[in-house]
């Protein structure tokens, strides 16, 4: 490799630097963007110039205050760039398009019985056909692609989530990625739901002031990502932070499902299918998490019963995660209500404290900052992360890395 091409790959990495910065900081002066990045002033000057030129960063005024000239600010051009984020659920699918700043422009979901995946794709094409309708010749030109946050290994979920055997063969046999690949013509980005939600907080939440942490997502299952030095670290097969298999003790709650095994899984424990079903067995029954508020008042007992249940479960799971990695934060987000999520971290974080053996460094436990939108802004940011994050790859290449992951 020739040193053209390396002094390239610096440049290009050096302006992915600078534009994470400013995504985590919303605007920065050159001058604050030079402390952070460790560039000197006149390399921070160039590249952001460049960024300029190309409409990746805009000017937003000037810093008052302080002594001598003003500072002028940049932020990140909202019209710079878009993507299409895609949120592939147990119970829906749901389609967001997103400027560069991370705002939705527009928003389609489809809810359903059961995640047939012919039905997902047929209305994964309309709902992208809609959304980039919405955007003019110019805006499609700077489309970077679709994000998809989906889970993987669909076709091994049991009966006991809601699978027939018809659907997870139907799941087993079809290539997600390719089948989409075939009906839509823009890039494609694949990633599991709840890394995707990590990237997502990474970019717009925690991630600001904390670079490695544990991401927990709960979903109808369990999930999780792993974040190391503000990278999004995926592990050789893709399946970092898959917390839904660790075993843990099994559960307290009379509704739970007899032991088939020498120990529970969190999946078991600590997702809301579970709570679902704890809420059924006590003659309470809703089919969506989104309808907890309305029967909040007569369910408040047994929610109680299952987050007690959930968290003792999570203390188990992070404990040992604490002891593999260095942590400085777990943090949990998912579709409860915020409340919930709040009272949850509280009582993981004291129960934690309170257990957690002589040497180990207790991480911080933190509630996350996208809640429900975690998943579909995750996907969203794909397209951004694979073209503008910062990725070792580029000081190699002086290129973008693929980042598509095919599976499904």
């Amino acid at each position: 490799m020739g040193k053209g091409s390396n002094s390239r790959g610096l440049r290009r990495y050096n302006e992915r630097a600078l534009l994470t910065a400013l995504r985590k900081a919303g605007q920065c002066s050159k001058a604050d963007l030079a402390r952070a990045s460790n560039l000197t002033p006149q390399a921070v000057t160039r590249i952001i110039d460049e960024l300029d030129a190309m409409g990746l960063v805009i000017p937003k005024g000037r810093r008052l205050g302080g002594k001598g000239k003003p500072s002028l600010l940049y932020a990140l051009n909202p019209a710079g760039a878009y993507s299409i984020g895609i949120k592939v659920g147990r119970l829906d699918v749901e389609l967001s398009l997103t400027d560069f700043s991370g705002r939705s422009l527009g928003r389609i979901a489809y809810e359903f019985e059961f995640p047939e995946p012919t039905f997902l794709l047929e209305k994964i094409e309309i709902g992208i056909s809609e959304l980039t309708s919405i955007l003019t010749q110019e805006q499609t030109g700077k489309l970077m692609g679709v994000g998809i946050a989906m889970p993987w290994f669909m076709g091994e979920w049991s009966e006991d989530f809601g699978f027939s055997e018809k659907l997870a063969k139907q799941w087993q046999e079809i290539n997600f990625y390719e089948a989409l690949a075939r009906r839509i013509d823009l890039e494609i980005f694949l990633e599991n739901d709840c890394s995707a939600a990590a990237v997502a907080e990474l970019q717009f939440g925690r991630g600001a002031d904390i670079a490695t942490f544990l991401y927990v997502f709960l979903d109808t299952f369990i999930g999780g990502g792993l974040v190391l030095e503000g990278e999004l670290e995926p592990g050789v097969h893709g399946n970092s932070a898959a917390i839904a298999s660790m075993p843990v003790p099994e559960s307290k709650l009379d509704s739970r499902i007899p032991l088939n095994g020498p120990f529970e899984t969190l999946v078991n424990r600590a997702s809301l299918f579970v709570l679902l079903r704890h809420l059924a067995c006590h003659d309470i029954g809703i089919e969506r998490i989104s309808e907890l508020a309305s029967i909040m008042d007569e369910a408040r007992p047994l929610v109680q019963e299952w987050l007690e249940d959930c968290a003792d479960a999570l203390v188990f799971a992070m404990l040992s995660a604490v002891g593999v990695l260095d942590l400085e934060a777990i943090i949990i987000d998912g579709q409860l209500p915020r409340f919930l999520i709040d009272e949850l971290v509280d009582v993981v974080s004291r129960r934690i404290h309170k257990i957690a053996p002589h040497g180990v460094f207790e991480p911080e436990i933190l509630a996350g900052s996208c809640g429900p939108d975690a998943i579909v802004l995750g996907g969203a940011m794909l397209p951004f992360y694979s073209h503008f994050a910062p990725d070792k790859a580029v000081l190699l290449t002086g290129g973008f890395p693929e980042r598509v992951v095919l599976r499904s």
